[in-house]
């Protein structure tokens, strides 16, 4: 279950990170930035409360 958290923790980043780039000059599609925080966040929040 930790693997898996921080699986999703580097999902997370790798998606914003690639959102960032793809549209560099511009801010980066809602949408990726939004599913970047959710995986991100599911996977701290595996981490934080339930591998406890």
């Amino acid at each position: 279950m930790y693997y898996a958290a921080k699986g999703l923790e580097l999902l997370g980043m790798f998606m914003l990170a690639v959102g960032f780039v793809v549209k560099f000059p511009k801010l980066m599609d809602p949408k990726l930035l939004f599913a970047g925080i959710v995986f991100f966040g599911s996977g701290w929040a595996i981490e934080k409360y339930i591998l406890k």
